[in-house]
């Protein structure tokens, strides 16, 4: 019974696969499709689009698809007719996105006028091609793409996507990340409830891989007690993956994020906190902060880049490295419709100057938690202070010493603007691209970093990249810069009267407890 079984959904799924054939419109035209490397002719993974006498026309037929209806919950799955698709079409808000997943692909249109456009992530510069085809004629579109010089050193990555994923559909995602451009994914599980963008794996068992590129399982745990965090790569799905009735089935409220973080450490895992805060009323982002029990804060999402709020935790004397993650499917719903040179995973990149290795996400990975990160959804930035790069530190002593080095920012648009901040403050500026040199007498410790603004589109955010900090410190000592430090005492003091006294719902005593130890020493560590 069940080898009949099998070979009738064996059957069925072959005659879905050759569909194709029968079903062909008569009097169409026949585009064949091809997208390279304008520097070395390789065939690219890119992402295409169509218009019909100015129009968005949908190419058809493609291999697989995933329609997506945005909620809460993430529940979209890949649907393929293909063994081997080479097309992958996504659809959300009556847009039509086409990914060529190896380069090239055939269509099926009906006379007229068009226009083919293709991206392939940030780093490439965008190429289109008007033609005229009549009923039945065939014809070859050769799209090239160029890249941008030194895009090769980096590795690239989206900390927060919430798509489902199957074994079976690895193939499929790794080949859209390529045409993205896009090194590493993270795939993040989460609650509302039930579960969802369940991932049917976790750990190096289930990493996906080809050379250069990776997608890893991690999982975005939620309350409304603490705000949203990431946990990205940890070997295995720790749970309760959310607590509190708004997110899971019942009211209590442990773990809070830093035994949920001390777990994820333990397990190979890289911690911090969504949305820059967590996004919700209350947060424990000040508490772990103070604490150092986290390894980045998202500082760039939804094409906004939160500087105000990440230089008053820098001048306040922590240490904390921003990155960036799209929240993939949400910014969908954001901006409508989506804007074609905003790629839809890693619109916003977090940037790890490194090798790939064997494992793209364990070398990005690193960088992360090393502080050697720059954020952006445009142009390369780099920065060197004397002689370090961001993430690293340096001691001096005396009375006053120089920070000298230099910035460099390209992109394949006009640069506007680069700066170099120290402090929170524009210290050296130029206008457009190349390399920005500076010399900077210091006479305390302070934290220096690089920002690169670039022309921008009418329908698209900010086109900018910042780096990470270098840190010069005078005798050893942290930044103190204005009433940073007492401003975040303050807030705390705010946030502690909650935890105190909200009236949480713990399953045993020693877990409130627990809680309010870490409540007091965030609060005397904020005011030292």
């Amino acid at each position: 019974m069940r080898r009949v079984y099998a070979g009738s959904v064996f059957a069925a799924l072959l005659a879905f696969a050759q569909m194709d054939d029968p079903l062909r419109p008569a009097f169409s035209s026949r585009v064949e499709v091809a997208v390279s490397d304008a520097s070395t002719g390789r065939a690219l993974p890119a992402r295409l689009y169509l218009f019909k006498d100015g129009r968005p026309f949908r190419l058809s037929p493609v291999d697989a698809m995933l329609p997506l209806k945005v909620d809460l919950f993430y529940r979209e799955r890949l649907w393929r007719r293909a063994a081997k698709p080479r097309t992958l079409e996504v659809t959300a808000n009556d847009q039509s996105h086409v990914l060529l997943l190896d380069g090239g692909a055939g269509f099926d249109l009906p006379a007229g006028k068009y226009r083919l456009e293709a991206y392939r992530g940030l780093f490439w510069r965008p190429a289109s091609e008007e033609f005229e085809i009549g009923a039945g004629q065939k014809r070859r579109i050769e799209l090239k793409l160029e890249p941008m010089q030194g895009r090769e050193q980096w590795l690239s990555a989206d900390d927060h996507i919430h798509l489902t994923r199957a074994r079976e559909d690895d193939a499929i995602f790794l080949a859209w990340l390529e045409a993205e451009d896009l090194s590493v994914g993270n795939f993040l599980q989460l609650q509302r409830q039930q579960d969802a963008s369940v991932q049917y794996g976790f750990g190096e068992r289930a990493e996906a891989r080809r050379p250069g590129y990776s997608i890893r399982s991690g999982m975005e745990a939620r309350s409304d007690f603490y705000g949203h965090v990431n946990v990205l790569g940890p070997r295995e799905l720790m749970r309760p993956l959310s607590v509190g009735a708004v997110y899971a089935n019942s009211p209590e409220a442990y773990p809070f994020p830093a035994v949920l973080f001390a777990r994820a450490r333990a397990l190979g895992g890289t911690v911090g906190y969504a949305h820059f805060d967590g996004s919700q009323k209350n947060s424990a982002l000040l508490m772990d902060v103070a604490l150092k029990t986290l390894d980045f804060v998202e500082v760039f999402q939804f094409g906004v880049l939160k500087t105000e709020s990440w230089y008053e935790l820098l001048n306040a004397g922590f240490r904390v490295t921003g990155i960036a993650g799209s929240d993939f499917p949400v910014p969908l719903n954001n901006r409508k419709p989506w804007p074609r040179s905003v790629p839809l995973l890693g619109p916003e990149r977090t940037l790890v100057n490194a090798a790939p290795g064997v494992s793209a996400y364990a070398a990005w990975a690193a960088g992360v938690r090393a502080g050697a990160v720059v954020v952006s959804n445009g142009p390369l930035l780099e920065l060197t202070v004397n002689g370090r790069g961001p993430g690293a530190a340096a001691e001096w002593s005396g009375g006053e010493t120089i920070a000298e080095g230099s910035a460099t920012a390209w992109f394949h648009r006009p640069i506007a603007r680069m700066e170099i901040v120290v402090n929170g403050k524009v210290a050296a500026q130029r206008m457009g691209a190349g390399r920005l040199d500076f010399r900077i007498p210091l006479g305390e410790s302070v934290w220096v970093a690089a920002r690169a603004i670039a022309e921008k589109a009418e329908d698209e955010p900010e086109i900018q990249a910042h780096t990470n900090p270098v840190y010069l410190l005078r005798e050893g000592r942290p930044v103190r810069e204005g009433a940073a430090r007492a401003s975040l005492a303050a807030r705390w003091k705010q946030q502690a009267e909650y935890y105190r006294g909200a009236g949480l719902v713990f399953r045993e005593e020693r877990e409130r407890r627990e809680l309010l130890e870490k409540v007091e020493a965030a609060a005397k560590a904020l005011a030292e």
